[in-house]
Formats: C-alpha cells, structure tokens, sequence
C-alpha cells in the first residue's frame, strides 16, 4: 500500500471531489493471492460505491495488481 498510496500524499491543488476521494486509502479493496516461489499478487480496486456520484471521472475500475517477493520484500513488477 505504502508504493500504491503513501501515508500523507496529498491530490493536487484544485482536485476534484473524485480525486481527493482517491488519494484515501479506504476508497481502495486490496486481495492478496500466493502464487509460486513465494511470489504474491497484491491487488488495488475501487471500493464497491467509494467516490460515486462525486464531480469528476470515475475512478477506474480495473485493478493495479503487484508482484511481490515475500522473501526479499521486494516488488517484482506493477501491472496497471
């Protein structure tokens, strides 16, 4: 969470209600999937109604998904 959305960053001057929504954690599902080689798959998708019917393009829907190496903690690649 901390390379998707870093604690205190901060939309830009003049965002809109959509984008200041966006820049909260809890607008935000995460899932974690192992996958092999203890390799795990961290998923970040628009909550179910989080930032609706706010002024400005919705938020995407499709999920950012990383690769993560749990035994190095490193992470291996970002699919957005």
């Amino acid at each position: 969470m901390e390379d998707f959305l870093p604690l205190g960053a901060k939309p830009p001057r003049g965002a809109t209600p959509t984008e200041i929504c966006s820049f909260q954690r809890q607008s935000y599902d995460v899932t974690a999937v192992p996958g092999a080689d203890a390799v795990v798959f961290v998923s970040f998708s628009p909550s179910a109604g989080a930032c609706s019917g706010l002024e400005g393009p919705p938020l995407a829907d499709i999920p950012i998904v990383y690769a993560v190496d749990t035994a190095k903690w490193v992470i291996l690649s970002v699919q957005k």
